[in-house]
């Protein structure tokens, strides 16, 4: 198990206050954490902030989070600052489709890895970026973890049980209130969550898929429940494309199409996630409408992170190699 992010949310913004907390994390030196972050509030970006953020490799920022109708041209301006900036745009006007789709298409794909479309009714507080925001009326953290191994040899609680009591202690020293985990069964790499699924429903996809991952949710939740553990964001099963091996490998072989894959999103999110589309205005402009009509249905955060490609077939992205463009049919 690691903790996949600590994350500390900055309930409003100067510079000292950005250059203490980077400090703080920076001083924290242990193994199990796998990333240390720092989430800005929504719509409240200084851009003469921008140039102070202290330039830390060890920590990322979920800088700006805009809505719809905000001008979009300003994400892609402050991203290409730092490559450890990211940010998100909140959806849900349909009347903005087209805007937001747009700004997608003309995205390169690297930096399409650090954007986000937050598809619900106002921002998210996560550990999980782009869309994480410090959405909280007070500075707090929160984690989340990778611990698919766990959770398939049966360790969950266990290892849920272990970072809850060692963030608890961390938010304790850094004197922030502790919000809680977002318990979401999330992969990396090896660590496939697609793996897990498939164990006990078959090749991704096959029908008893979905089931199976509401079962797991429901898993993660009576886990949650019996240790009195507070969960955040979106805390369900996590199906982002370039993050798993499992999904690479289906989605190369297309066994797993857009059309699967968005069956599983009615069932888990974050949704349409680190996934190589057809640099295509309509087809990005489609699966934004269809996630939306989801996102009503599920009544839960939608998130949608899409990787325009090339004529290639495959993109390839700095840390997760060559992903190749998911099928349509």
């Amino acid at each position: 198990m690691k903790i996949r992010a600590l994350t500390i949310f900055a309930s409003n913004i100067d510079k000292d206050k950005i250059e203490n907390y980077a400090n703080q994390l920076s001083s924290i030196n242990d193994s199990l954490i796998w990333s240390k972050r720092i989430a800005f509030p929504p719509k409240s970006l200084n851009e003469k902030i921008i140039g102070k953020i202290p330039e830390n490799k060890d920590i990322i920022y979920s800088i700006i989070h805009l809505s719809q109708k905000d001008n979009l041209s300003l994400i892609k301006d402050i991203l290409s600052v730092n490559e450890n900036f990211y940010g998100s745009i909140l959806l849900n006007n349909p009347s903005y489709v087209d805007n937001v789709s747009k700004f997608i298409y003309d995205l390169e794909p690297q930096l399409a890895t650090r954007v986000a479309v937050l598809i619900y009714d106002d921002f998210l507080t996560t550990p999980y970026f782009p869309v994480g925001s410090a959405n909280t009326l007070i500075d707090s953290m929160a984690i989340s973890l990778i611990y698919p191994r766990e959770f398939l040899d049966g360790n969950a609680q266990k290892a849920l049980s272990v970072a809850d009591e060692y963030a608890k202690k961390i938010a304790t020293q850094l004197k922030l209130k502790y919000l809680g985990i977002d318990v979401s069964l999330s992969p990396w790499k090896e660590e496939s969550v697609a793996e897990i699924i498939e164990k006990r429903s078959g090749k991704l996809f096959s029908f008893g898929n979905m089931s199976t991952v509401a079962e797991i949710n429901k898993e993660i939740f009576e886990i949650a429940w019996k240790l009195k553990i507070t969960p955040i964001g979106f805390s369900e099963v996590m199906l982002p494309v370039a993050e798993d091996n499992v999904l690479i490998e289906r989605v190369n072989e297309g066994t797993l199409t857009l059309q699967g894959l968005f069956l599983l999103t009615s069932v888990c999110v974050a949704g349409i996630d680190m996934v190589v589309v057809k640099k295509d205005y309509d087809l990005i402009r489609k699966i934004l409408k269809d996630s939306m009509a989801l996102q009503i249905v599920k009544r839960r955060p939608y998130g949608v992170r899409l990787i325009p490609s090339t004529d290639s077939g495959y993109v390839y992205l700095k840390d997760y190699g060559r992903i190749p463009e998911i099928k349509t049919l």
